[in-house]
């Protein structure tokens, strides 16, 4: 590389940018395809319809087995994404589908806490299908699930509790962004604040309430703004029940992370 290819490709990586747009490159080695070439940008009118003041965490619904799953979090912390076992059953799926997972895990007491086992499922979001290994735990929390870096990286997406979104490319090659519940995500804080200290199981959950089965593209896509797809996802369902549903601490050993402040 000579020094004028250095300086342009310098002036790409570290180029300035507008106030309050946030850039991400992509610089990974991958198959060329539509998504090899990238850019991610955050802006102001991704806050508008949002409540601020919000220290809000990301909570999303996606796509299982072709099955909607509402309450995921989406944890930038996590080194492992996370099935709880009530989600795991009201999939329809068996213990005899899991594998080991011989360490234990180990939460905020330190207590060891041994997985049920683990489980390969399609997760689907926008137009990108990813095979993901869940741990299943059954342990107490607010959620069905939670997604980690394995996801966020293998969907090459980025994910920001401030402008409630996660934004990728999609398999054509056009800007794709799957919106948080904020509601849901505040409702969940206010039950968990006011749970400390009082240790239940999540609530039962009937199968029609959490998982529905999926309906075309078409249906779910909301709005088409130019190049950007947008996805919201989780709206029209369980926004009644859902802080019923958090009473808990929603935790996971290989990371921390709490709801409180």
């Amino acid at each position: 590389m000579n020094k004028a290819q250095a300086n342009e490709l310098h002036e790409k990586l570290y180029r300035p940018t507008q106030p309050g747009v946030m850039v991400v490159q992509n610089s990974s080695k991958r198959k060329m395809d539509a998504r090899s070439t990238w850019e991610i940008r955050f802006t102001e009118q991704d806050l508008e319809g949002l409540s601020f003041p919000h220290n809000d965490a990301l909570v999303l619904s996606l796509q299982f087995q072709r099955k909607l799953v509402r309450r995921i979090l989406v944890d930038q912390g996590s080194s492992a994404e996370i099935l709880f076992y009530s989600a795991f059953k009201a999939l329809g799926l068996s213990k005899d589908q899991l594998t080991p997972v011989e360490a234990p895990l180990i939460g905020f007491t330190g207590i060891p806490v041994y997985p049920l086992g683990k489980v390969t499922l399609p997760v689907y979001t926008g137009s990108v299908k990813l095979d993901m290994e869940f741990i299943v735990v059954s342990s107490p929390s607010p959620y069905n699930a939670i997604l980690g870096r394995n996801w966020l990286h293998g969907m090459r997406a980025v994910a920001s509790t401030l402008h409630q979104c996660v934004r990728f490319i999609g398999e054509s090659g056009r800007q794709e962004t799957i919106k948080g519940d904020q509601v849901a995500s505040k409702k969940c804080f206010v039950n968990s604040v006011r749970g400390r200290g009082r240790a239940k199981e999540v609530q039962s959950i009937e199968v029609p309430e959490l998982i529905d089965e999926a309906t075309t593209e078409e249906k779910m896509r909301e709005a088409l703004q130019g190049p950007e797809e947008v996805w919201k996802t989780g709206e029209r369902q369980g926004r009644g029940r859902f802080g019923s549903d958090c009473g808990q601490r929603g935790w996971d050993p290989f990371f921390s992370h709490w709801l409180g402040p």
